[in-house]
């Protein structure tokens, strides 16, 4: 009854240590946000998956990139496809409309 007791006590350990390990490196992941109206109005989408993401078309008008150690391309076309337009490698803030179409962030 111990042993069945420790085993399980130690199996609970090892999956609570790689849940909290896997939280903690997404965390700290690089983030795009971008929003629908100019001068940061309005509704804003935030995108942090490591790779290639589209840009929601109705949400181009401003943007701010939170740069926490991965770097992330601009592409101005869906996909991730064709030649690649910006690469930011540190924060970044525009009020302003962009064209970016997708985005891949390298993690």
């Amino acid at each position: 009854m111990r042993n069945r007791h420790a085993l399980r006590s130690a199996v609970t350990a090892a999956v609570m240590t790689s849940v909290l390990a896997l939280g903690t490196s997404t965390a700290f992941a690089s983030s795009f946000l971008s929003w629908e109206g100019p001068q940061d109005t309005g509704r804003a989408k935030q995108i942090t998956p490591c790779g290639c993401s589209n840009i929601d078309p109705n949400f181009r008008a401003a943007y701010r990139f939170d740069h926490t150690g991965q770097d992330a391309t601009m592409y101005n076309s869906s996909g991730c496809r064709g030649v690649s337009h910006y690469t930011f490698r540190g924060d970044s803030h525009s009020a302003k409309p962009f064209g970016w179409r997708s985005i891949f962030i390298h993690c």
